[in-house]
């Protein structure tokens, strides 16, 4: 029976799942004038036999630049326990793409790799939120702000956001813990870091934009219902007036 590579939620490690099958998808994607595959697989932790649906996406495409072969890469568990999916439409492209390349560290055991990548989303974040100018999480505490420079740096940037109380205390301190690992982490530094706090590190960095985009994106839609609730609503005179006629018309 073929087998394949991939993370165990359960056993937190790599195994060589038992293939139950496999469906492949591509196309030839118009936009980036180039082809695009996926392959998903079906497969059984031979450890724990838990189910385990994996992700890979294709690098190479037979008769395609040079290619006598379709070529995968690595696979990516989709379920159980898939990636974080936020519902903001507010959140930037840098930022999803460094969450997702966090997950593929940490499945494949780059947990260094990881806290690199969670800097950057947290500093993506940053940028993001404290380069507008209209309204956003801390619109009300920023009428008295200075505008803030461009690309602002991860540190100077959770310091900005604590000022503006765009997160609480509790949240900038574990965005300097992440900075501190961040640091040490793109540095040639003769450290390891395991994945218990690899995986702390991005629920962090999950909950932060969570709260910063999200939850920030419901309340103001229930404040909204909750201000359209008080506008008075017009009686039935009123709502049918044009279409029965009155007692004077009768």
């Amino acid at each position: 029976m073929p087998t394949f590579i991939i993370d165990c939620p359960r056993c937190k490690a790599k195994v060589g799942a038992e293939q139950q099958g496999f469906i492949d998808r591509s196309y030839y994607d118009d936009d980036a004038g180039e082809p695009f595959g996926e392959r998903i697989l079906l497969g059984r932790c031979p450890k724990c036999t838990l189910s385990l649906v994996g992700r890979a996406e294709q690098i190479e495409f037979a008769h395609y630049q040079g290619s006598d072969f379709d070529v995968f890469g690595d696979v990516v568990r989709v379920y159980p326990e898939p990636p974080k999916v936020f519902t903001s439409y507010r959140i930037p492209k840098t930022l999803t793409h460094s969450l997702l390349e966090v997950e593929r560290c940490l499945q494949v055991g780059a947990n260094i790799a990881a806290c690199v990548m969670l800097g950057r989303a947290l500093e993506a974040l940053c940028r993001d939120v404290l380069d507008q100018d209209g309204a956003s999480p801390g619109a009300a505490t920023r009428a008295t702000s200075t505008k803030p420079k461009k690309n602002v740096m991860l540190g100077a940037g959770i310091r900005e956001l604590r000022d503006r109380k765009i997160i609480d205390e509790r949240l900038y301190d574990w965005s300097v813990s992440l900075q501190a690992m961040r640091n040490l982490a793109a540095h040639p530094e003769d450290i390891s870091v395991s994945r218990e706090d690899a995986e702390d590190l991005q629920v962090f960095v999950n909950a932060i934009t969570e709260y910063v985009y999200d939850l920030t994106d419901r309340y103001k839609e229930f404040k909204e219902r909750e201000e359209e609730k008080k506008k008075p609503r017009p009686s039935a005179a009123e709502m049918f007036g044009g279409i029965f006629p009155g007692p004077e018309q009768a």
